[in-house]
């Protein structure tokens, strides 16, 4: 039999190498571990710039707060040891001629109204009126921008606030200052809400023209921004004895004065307040 002759088979570059198409997903393959890689850094490095940026600038927050709380402390340090010197009398509480104290407080700031101290807690500040009630929860009582603020009495308060006269004086005052978790302004208040410590320590006194106006704490709550405590409208008699009822003041009270100051955790519209009614002499 005679051999058949084989046809040879014929072995092309592109058959060794692989086919064009092969060619193409290897690079695609490739090409996608090097952009997944370079993703992944990108990411960390994104991640990293991030963290970065949140942290120097909760410093820079930090670190401001500290300062505001430092020169809040060294200011009111420095009144104090003025308000200290002084020695207060009795009598007409009648504003006629303003005392050298008053007199040097109203040049600092003319917003001036009186100074504060609370039986058994370190709040021992000047107190001020402004325009609104947003000005000085963040300035100083120099007028500097300060988160610590000062001790502000309601704008809403006018007229005669602390007329000797039981009929002429303003019926209700409040004062509000601010709840620091460092201390400081009215972050005492929250201490009035323990029954014993409002037991001993129940007399708040407002220094006007080197006299002493003082008050009985009646009460002291944990409430919110709608508490009756806040109202002002008095027009009439009538309209004060529905208030003093409507906070249990005592029959004895013919002007009530409410501090007042945030409640730092919970709701925004959370407020602790410690009330208190004037002593006549």
């Amino acid at each position: 039999m005679a051999n058949k002759k084989k046809t040879p088979v014929k072995t092309t570059t592109e058959e060794i190498a692989g086919s064009p198409a092969d060619k193409s997903s290897a690079n695609d393959k490739t090409a996608k571990k090097i952009f997944r890689s370079l993703s992944v850094k990108a990411g960390l490095v994104i991640a990293i710039l991030i963290f970065s940026i949140i942290a120097l600038v909760t410093t820079i927050i930090v670190v401001v707060h500290v300062s505001n709380l430092r020169a809040s402390s060294a200011e009111y340090e420095s009144l104090r040891e003025i308000a200290g010197d002084i020695e207060f009398g009795s009598g007409d509480y009648e504003i006629v001629h303003l005392s050298a104290f008053d007199e040097e407080m109203r040049q600092i700031n003319s917003d001036y109204i009186c100074w504060i101290r609370v039986e058994g807690t370190s709040i021992d500040y000047p107190v001020v009126r402004g325009t609104d009630n947003e000005k000085y929860l963040k300035t100083s009582f120099s007028g500097d921008y300060n988160i610590a603020g000062t001790v502000f009495m309601d704008y809403r308060n006018i007229g005669n606030l602390f007329s000797n006269s039981i009929s002429e004086s303003l019926p209700h005052i409040i004062l509000y200052g601010h709840n620091l978790q460092q201390g400081g302004m009215f972050t005492e208040l929250r201490r009035f809400l323990g029954e014993q410590f409002l037991k001993e320590n129940n007399i708040i006194t407002l220094r006007v023209n080197d006299r002493e106006i003082k008050y009985e704490i009646f009460t002291a709550r944990l409430t919110d921004v709608d508490d009756p405590a806040y109202y002002l409208d008095f027009s009439t008699t009538r309209h004060f004895s529905r208030f003093a009822d409507k906070i249990n003041a005592p029959l004895a009270a013919t002007q009530i004065l409410t501090l007042s100051t945030c409640v730092r955790s919970g709701s925004d519209d959370a407020r602790i307040i410690v009330q208190g009614y004037r002593i006549f002499d």
